[in-house]
């Protein structure tokens, strides 16, 4: 580097300089990082997904009339008549459907007639509404019993393949959390956090795509104003434009087409322009006269023009030319390089960070960050 040139950069004033006039970031902000779910939600139990019991939020409320019901169907099922039990019992859950007593009544009515789905249902439904009532234990129990056997190898293969994409989560192998994640999301569909846990996975290897799908599956079925509205600037980080750092210097190597690259075309007219002026500077002509006071081989003066041309700014023309395009292909990566970092949703907390700064006097330096142990 130039005498000056390393004066300059000292005083801070040369990174100043390129920060303002090409527009480099020395800072860039995030926002807000998530971080994976740590926990599966599966269902109340193994095999709940199979027989999800739907509620009729409208209708009618009749607590008076389905505690009458509720005592018929007891008289009923003591008398032998179990469909005659099960049809009153239904009617019941369905006046006061927050009731768990009549849900779990009505769940044992569907068991003894060997109507094994809605008992399921039922009884899912009932740790829904008393996950730790007097009958919980009672039904974790008879739903081991209904649920095939199937059912419940998913729920645990599921929690597995949970478990290991949160490994592979924080050993940052992303590559392996999408996978595991994936075998999640087909053991286990109904649980939102494996399609959360691999939208964040899918983020951090560059499926975009695939990680707003993800986002928006989980947006629509959070529990949460608060979930949804993160999730929802997660989502709209994931729209942002991303450029890739290399194609944009190796596209920087023409004046400004690394601005146009990043979707900059006035920034990229204006380093063109800037190029173009300092080619033609260095092209330019100028041209000198000079009398040469010649005398004849006979003595007598004959003196003559001699006209000479000469590109004085050549040498400072082409390096302005050539300083200005490296400048602004550098700018032009680090700007996609940026893109690429404001576009991050996960938190990727312990890793190490480097960083453009001017401090408070001008100094131009660089802030490296990195977890301390």
């Amino acid at each position: 580097m130039p005498r000056f040139l390393s004066q300059f950069a000292k005083r801070g004033a040369f990174g100043a300089l390129l920060a303002v006039c090409i527009g480099v970031p020395l800072h860039t902000a995030h926002g807000q990082l998530l971080r994976p779910k740590r926990t599966l939600t599966a269902g109340a139990a193994p095999g709940c997904e199979l027989a999800p019991a739907a509620v009729d939020n409208n209708a009618t409320r009749n607590n008076a009339e389905a505690r009458r019901l509720a005592a018929a169907a007891q008289e009923a099922a003591l008398q032998g008549d179990q469909v005659a039990a099960r049809a009153a019992y239904v009617r019941a859950a369905q006046l006061n459907p927050a009731d768990e007593r009549l849900t779990y009544d009505l769940a044992r009515a569907h068991e003894e007639l060997s109507d094994t789905l809605p008992a399921i249902g039922a009884y899912c439904r009932y740790l829904a509404l008393a996950p730790n009532g007097t009958e919980a234990a009672d039904v974790r129990t008879r739903l081991r019993t209904l649920v095939p056997n199937d059912a419940r190898q998913r729920a645990e293969d599921a929690g597995i393949a949970f478990r290991l994409g949160l490994g592979f989560m924080d050993e940052q192998n992303y590559n392996a959390a999408v996978r595991a994640f994936d075998e999640v999301v087909r053991l286990s569909p109904a649980a939102p956090e494996g399609h959360f846990n691999r939208g964040l996975a899918r983020s951090a290897v560059g499926a975009r795509a695939g990680a707003l799908a993800d986002l928006e599956t989980y947006r629509a079925g959070a529990s949460t104003v608060e979930e949804r509205v993160e999730t929802a600037r997660a989502i709209d980080v994931l729209r942002r434009p991303v450029y890739s750092p290399t194609t944009a210097l190796l596209r920087g190597a023409l004046p400004g087409f690394g601005q146009f690259y990043t979707a900059r075309p006035v920034r990229g007219v204006v380093v063109l322009a800037a190029v173009a002026g300092s080619l033609g500077a260095a092209l330019m002509q100028q041209t000198n006269e000079t009398v040469v006071n010649y005398v004849d081989p006979n003595g007598f003066p004959a003196p003559y023009t001699e006209t000479t041309t000469e590109r004085k700014y050549f040498g400072p023309g082409v390096a302005a030319a050539v300083g200005i395009t490296a400048i602004a292909a550098i700018e032009s990566m680090w700007y996609a390089n940026r893109s690429r970092r404001g576009a991050s949703i996960i938190d990727r907390s312990g890793g190490v960070s480097v960083s453009p700064t001017i401090s408070r006097d001008g100094a131009f330096g660089l802030a490296v960050r990195a977890p301390l142990f």
